[in-house]
């Protein structure tokens, strides 16, 4: 029973029992191979005794004179007679045989007969092949136990190379069990390693899960707790802007506050839709145009202020089957990358088939830097990039950009399973062209 179950134990079993049956195989066949060649070589014998003494008794005359009686020893006989003159010591039942090569089965022995004409009567010449039986026996003897022997020797080895085998697997195990609780004691014997890496596994997985499911829920409740003051911070904000309720030179404070309680907002946006995009399905029906639309109007302000003019070119009988939240995470991250990075610029956004194009006029990206503009904390105007003609304001403004933006796109894209590329640059060595492509097929409004 535990053979069935260990996995160490199954191997050393099938080891075995191959080798068990080649060794067998072989002796069986080397057996049959003697067998074969002592059966020829005793009716050669018998053949050539009987020609020799033909030979011999021929010289003497064409007719027997008296019966012949031999014992040539050992086990070995010949008779010689006639009608008129029968060898009183021959067995009768030699008497019947026609002439020829004859076996006779005795039981535990076997008679090898040589039958010839003779001068005027017959000769008979017989091997009792009683010796070679018990010769044989002993050798099928010997034949098992080198089955046997080898097949301890196959059962010693295959053990060693079967625990070789299964350490890597004792090896994960025990990596998963230093994952689990200290207190964690498998119900699993040692013996069984396959179920008892799967039980691990499956413990180590429920952590996991449970890991996810505690990140997701801290997650919600932080953008549930922190985006109520967050809104009243900015309303607040906008109002004493609006109602001229601060000096002058108070004022750029309290806008650069407006700017900042929405980049809070917008990484609390981000944030939670990348711990819960990937296990969500709620896709829906969704106008591109109109998603587009929501995110203008929340960067209008900021796109005015860069210089950065917004083309909403998409059709407006474009819609999609996908999660809207991600959707609106990864359009509102590519325009603040367009304001951060190419304004002053235009940007149009048009529709493709199974995506959109968002293409600006800027000063566009140099190429050696383009496969790292999905990376976190990237920037491809870095400090350590600028130049002396790079403006103070500027630079000040530069050190305060994340560079998280588009990783975050990239990282959405990834978990609804859409793609999403930059080229640059896109006409006269200038521009830069995000193309986003769904996996899921646009089709027609009603």
């Amino acid at each position: 029973m535990k053979l069935r179950r260990s996995l160490s134990g199954r191997i050393t079993l099938v080891l075995t029992l191959l080798i068990f049956l080649a060794v067998s195989l072989s002796a069986v066949v080397t057996y049959a191979i003697y067998t074969a060649l002592e059966e020829n070589m005793l009716d050669t014998l018998v053949q050539t005794e009987s020609n020799r003494i033909a030979v011999r008794v021929s010289r003497f005359g064409d007719e027997w004179q008296q019966p012949f009686e031999r014992d040539m020893g050992p086990s070995m006989y010949a008779w010689g007679e006639t009608d008129a003159m029968l060898a009183p010591s021959m067995p009768e039942e030699l008497r019947d045989l026609p002439l020829g090569l004859h076996y006779i089965d005795k039981g535990n022995t076997g008679w090898h007969v040589q039958v010839a004409n003779v001068m005027d009567g017959r000769l008979y010449v017989l091997y009792d092949s009683v010796v070679l039986v018990e010769q044989s026996r002993h050798f099928a003897l010997a034949l098992a136990g080198i089955v046997l022997f080898c097949t301890l020797l196959a059962l010693f080895f295959s053990n060693a190379i079967a625990r070789w085998l299964v350490t890597p697997i004792n090896t994960l195990t025990e990596r998963l069990i230093h994952w689990l609780p200290s207190g964690y004691q498998s119900a699993i014997p040692h013996t069984d390693e396959v179920a008892r890496l799967m039980e691990i596994f499956n413990r180590a997985q429920d952590q996991v899960d449970a890991t996810i499911a505690n990140q997701r829920e801290f997650t919600a409740n932080l953008h549930h707790e922190i985006r109520t003051p967050l809104s009243i911070i900015r309303s607040d904000a906008e109002l004493m802007l609006r109602h001229n309720l601060v000096s002058e030179a108070e004022r750029p404070r309290l806008q650069r506050t407006v700017h900042a309680v929405q980049d809070i907002k917008q990484s609390l946006e981000s944030t939670y839709s990348l711990c819960h995009a990937g296990n969500t399905d709620t896709h829906e029906t969704v106008s591109l145009h109109d998603c587009l639309q929501d995110a203008m109007g929340v960067l209008s302000q900021d796109a005015t202020q860069a210089g950065l003019h917004i083309r909403n070119l998409i059709d407006n009988t474009h819609y999609e089957q996908l999660n809207h939240h991600a959707l609106m995470t990864v359009m509102r991250n590519i325009l603040r990358n367009a304001i951060s990075h190419a304004a002053p610029a235009t940007l149009t956004i048009e529709s493709i088939p199974h995506g959109l194009n968002f293409t600006d006029d800027g000063p566009g990206i140099a190429s050696e830097e383009q496969a790292s503009v999905f990376e976190r904390y990237f920037s491809h105007r870095r400090t350590d990039q600028r130049t002396a003609t790079t403006p103070a304001s500027a630079s000040d403004e530069l050190e305060n950009q994340a560079g998280l933006g588009l990783a975050i796109a990239k990282r959405v894209c990834q978990m609804q399973s859409w793609q999403l590329k930059v080229t640059s640059p896109v006409q006269d060595g200038h521009g830069t062209c995000f193309t986003l492509r769904f996996h899921s097929q646009p089709h027609k409004a009603a």
